[in-house]
């Protein structure tokens, strides 16, 4: 039995495959979701640079492409580049994620550059000294108020 597309068109070339990327940095764990009609063959981090690097291979002509990217690993005003030169894919964000949706076309080898301005797991290195500070200003207020007892 065949089973033919109701409308007849073919779908393949706007139907994408879900990839999960676990990046580990700054001691965190981050998933990047992206959802594309082409292969994401790697997908590498520069912490320095606050970027993330997606090397893409496609056979189609057309291409379509989703990316969740969780804001505390990079976020702020995004420049994106394809094949060195700047793009400008639609960018929504909430709390949690950066979710950018871009479509180009040429098949073969691509480098996709997502540059941010906040890369936020380069503050946890002062966290714990932001904490311990808060923490011994706090008890000095305490005792410096406590009421004194003359007999």
């Amino acid at each position: 039995m065949v089973v033919t597309p109701a409308f007849g068109q073919p779908i393949a070339e706007r139907t994408g495959l879900k990839e999960k990327f676990t990046i580990e940095t700054g001691g965190y764990d981050f998933i990047v979701d992206v959802t594309a009609n082409f292969d994401v063959l790697d997908l590498e981090i520069s912490e320095k640079d606050k970027k993330l690097t997606l090397f893409i291979s496609s056979s189609l002509e057309n291409n379509l492409a989703e990316i969740q990217i969780p804001i505390n690993l990079i976020n702020g005003n995004f420049t994106f580049f394809l094949n060195e030169q700047e793009i400008f894919p639609k960018v929504l964000m909430n709390k949690r994620i950066s979710f950018v949706t871009f479509e180009f076309e040429g098949s073969g080898k691509h480098k996709l550059e997502i540059i941010g301005t906040t890369y936020l797991p380069e503050f946890k290195d002062i966290a714990p000294i932001v904490l311990a500070t808060s923490l011994i200003g706090l008890l000095l207020v305490k005792k410096l108020k406590k009421p004194l007892f003359i007999h």
